[in-house]
């Protein structure tokens, strides 16, 4: 797949509809040649209102099923709407800890 941050906001947008989405590639944080190979997903839906975390991830990984054999790393923050107006904001990713960078 050509642009996978394309795809991921784009599925995303159309299967849950969500009131705040942000699909930021981080692949420029870690060791490795791959240019789309770890995400952060931050997923604000009221499809998650009667959701345990669990299911939202769940979710998450049944959607992109397909795409996780080419992704390495996929970080998952979703959140109702209520959710994110106390929180405001989804922790930072951590650092690389697969040794330096190319």
């Amino acid at each position: 797949m050509r642009d996978m941050q394309q795809h991921l906001t784009q599925q995303l947008e159309i299967s849950l509809n969500p009131t705040h989405l942000e699909v930021i590639n981080e692949s420029h944080n870690h060791s490795g040649p791959a240019s789309e190979s770890h995400f952060k997903l931050v997923v604000v839906s009221d499809y998650f209102s009667d959701l345990k975390l669990i299911d939202r991830h769940r979710f998450v990984n049944q959607l992109f099923k397909e795409e996780l054999s080419h992704i390495h790393a996929l970080a998952m923050h979703t959140y109702t709407p209520d959710e994110w107006a106390i929180k405001n904001g989804a922790p930072d990713s951590p650092k690389c800890a697969g040794g330096s960078k190319s």
